[in-house]
Order: structure tokens, then C-alpha cells, then sequence
């Protein structure tokens, strides 16, 4: 049972990983059952959802960091070091983990790569007295223990600056780390991936600011309050951007629009897990009608009567082009103007 008021840096890092992940095909977990009945390690899985003989994608392995992108296993379980050094009790724990889900998973020992992920590098001491090597890209080593099968780790702090690196290491131990990563996210435009990865991301970024990222002591973060933090700063950006700058900002118009975008089709997604299934696309069609309304509210000011009527009637196709029309039109007459 989980301890409220804790935070579970497995849940958060793995909330950062799915979000960045699954739309390219890769399945993320955050609750592993490494045996047949409970209790549930504090693992990450991160697993293809469509097994292929040729292993990860080129557009997988675009968002997969060094250490993970080269592994052959179907499998991936992580197990991660946030606030703690690494220790002998780790690499044993590390060792049954593997063992139980092997077993319980039903998996041939080529299908599973068990890893540790490191916030804090540990010292030379460490590695030498353990037997680890580096292999192939910086930060990332490995081991031989007398029983049996390979260890890996990560060390985020090591990790190359690059793209494909840059979300794990949001959550290295040394703030210069950090920076670099948050520099690169935006550098690489990754920010435009999805609303939520950003949302995370400026979330984690307020966390750094306040210097609560990665404190022991810090407790309660839950990956709902790093999405709701980026929210909240997305808000007050836009609340405090004139108007003509707002929408003169390229980049800001997709993001603008994307953002109401996700935010009404969740909110239908949601209505019908609740059982409204019945007229889905008529649901669709007033999701996509609210943005308009306020897309025009927020570029012109009220909305006269003749628009929301023709809003109100027109078809899904019309709503979703006017609404792209918002962000360059000059006057309501732009928006509706049957003239391409």
C-alpha cells in the first residue's frame, strides 16, 4: 500500500516515459507484478507492444535514451535510484526482481534486460568493487555478478546531451544536468510532441526552479501535480502575452490550438467511458464548436449572435477549418469566408 504524502519517483519518471513512449508503440508500466499475487515491486516496464524480429523502431529508438535503445529484449524493468545511492542491496533486489518476472512473465531469458537507472553516480569504489565496465555509450556500464547474467547501469548524470536523452536526465542529480536537459528538450522542439509531454516537462522545470527536484525530503509529488504545475504555467503564459504577440508567435499557434484540442476531446473520451456512447459524432462536433467560440473570444472579444448560430449548425469539416483560420484572419469575416 502506497504511504500518502510520499513520493514515488517510479510513478513520476515512468508518467514521463509514457507519455513520451506509447505513441510510437512502446508500453509503459509503472506497477510490475513480479510474482503471480501481490505485493508489486517499484518498477518500471517498458516494452514493445508489437514484438518485431527486427527489434525497436528507428522512430522508437529516436525516444529511447542510451543504455535503453540498443537492448535486444522485448523487455525492459527498470528499477530507479532517484534519491538513494546505489548499494550491494540494490544489485541483490535487482537480481530477484528479474528472476520473479522472468518466471511469472513466462519469458525465455533473451526476451528480458534488467536495468537500474542512477540519479546519483556512485562512487569508483563502487564500480571497481562490483566489477562494472563501461560499454558502449557514455553513462552506461555493466557487470558480471557471481550469480549469473548481466547487471546494467544508467547514470544520468553521465548521459550524453542529447534529444533522445534529454527526458531521463530532467532527473539527474546535478542541477547542470538538469539545465542541459531542459535546454535541449527545447532546442529540439520536443516540446511539440504532445500537450501532456510538455505540461510534464514545465512542471518538472517550476520543481527545478524551486530546487525540489531530487531532495530526499521533498515528498508528495505525484505525476498529476507535475501535469497540473505545467498546466498552471501554460495558463499564465498566455494570460500574460498580448494579444497581437500571442498570435504573432509561429510556433505558439499549434500549440495553442493542439491544447484546446486535447482538452475538449479528453473531456468527451471521458463522457463516454461514463456511458455516453450514443451520438459520439454529434459529441465530437460540439467539442470541436466550443474551441471555435473560444478561439474567437480570445482574438476578437465577443462573439456576435450570426456567428454562433453558424457555428451552432455547421458541420465538423467547417469547424475544424475555421478554427485554424483564428490565428491568421484579421477579422471575424476572415474566419467564415467561404474564399480559400
Amino acid at each position: 500500500m502506497e504511504k500518502e504524502g510520499k513520493t514515488y519517483w517510479h510513478r513520476l519518471v515512468g508518467e514521463t516515459l509514457k507519455v513520451l513512449l506509447e505513441p510510437v508503440g512502446i508500453e509503459v508500466r509503472v506497477e510490475v507484478p513480479v510474482v503471480s499475487a501481490p505485493p508489486v515491486a517499484d518498477l518500471i516496464l517498458i516494452r514493445r507492444k508489437e514484438t518485431t524480429t527486427g527489434g525497436w523502431t528507428e522512430e522508437q529508438r529516436l525516444r529511447l535514451a542510451d543504455g535503453l535503445r540498443d537492448v535486444a529484449a522485448d523487455h525492459i524493468l527498470a528499477e530507479l535510484k532517484i534519491t538513494e545511492s546505489l548499494n550491494e542491496k540494490t544489485l541483490t533486489w535487482l537480481s530477484m526482481y528479474d528472476t520473479l518476472y522472468l518466471d511469472a512473465a513466462k519469458l525465455k531469458r533473451h526476451q528480458l534486460k534488467s536495468i537500474i537507472v542512477s540519479s546519483i553516480t556512485p562512487r569508483k569504489e563502487f564500480l571497481a568493487k562490483h566489477s562494472f565496465k563501461p560499454v558502449g555509450p557514455v553513462g552506461v556500464y555493466e557487470c558480471a555478478p557471481p550469480w549469473g547474467g548481466v547487471v546494467r547501469l544508467i547514470f544520468l548524470n553521465e548521459l550524453a546531451d542529447e534529444p533522445h536523452n534529454a527526458p531521463l536526465k530532467c532527473f539527474a542529480s546535478r542541477q547542470g544536468e538538469q539545465k542541459k536537459a531542459f535546454a535541449t528538450i527545447e532546442h529540439a522542439g520536443l516540446l511539440k510532441l504532445s500537450t501532456t509531454f510538455s505540461q510534464i516537462v514545465a512542471g518538472l522545470w517550476r520543481l527545478k526552479m524551486k530546487s525540489a527536484l531530487n531532495r530526499p525530503e521533498m515528498e508528495g509529488i505525484t505525476p498529476e501535480y507535475v501535469i497540473q504545475l505545467g498546466k498552471e504555467w501554460f495558463e499564465s503564459m498566455v494570460d500574460a502575452t498580448p494579444e497581437e504577440e500571442l498570435f504573432s508567435l509561429p510556433k505558439f499557434k499549434h500549440r495553442l490550438v493542439q491544447a484546446y484540442l486535447d482538452g475538449e476531446k479528453n473531456g468527451e473520451k471521458n463522457g463516454e467511458k461514463n456511458g455516453e456512447k450514443n451520438g459520439e459524432k454529434n459529441g465530437e462536433k460540439k467539442g470541436e464548436a466550443k474551441i471555435v467560440t473560444r478561439l474567437l473570444q480570445r482574438r476578437f472579444g465577443t462573439v456576435p449572435d450570426w456567428a454562433s448560430e453558424k457555428i451552432a449548425k455547421a458541420e465538423l469539416p467547417s469547424l475544424e477549418e475555421w478554427s485554424l483560420r483564428i490565428l491568421d484572419a484579421q477579422s471575424l469575416d476572415d474566419v467564415f469566408s467561404d474564399k480559400r
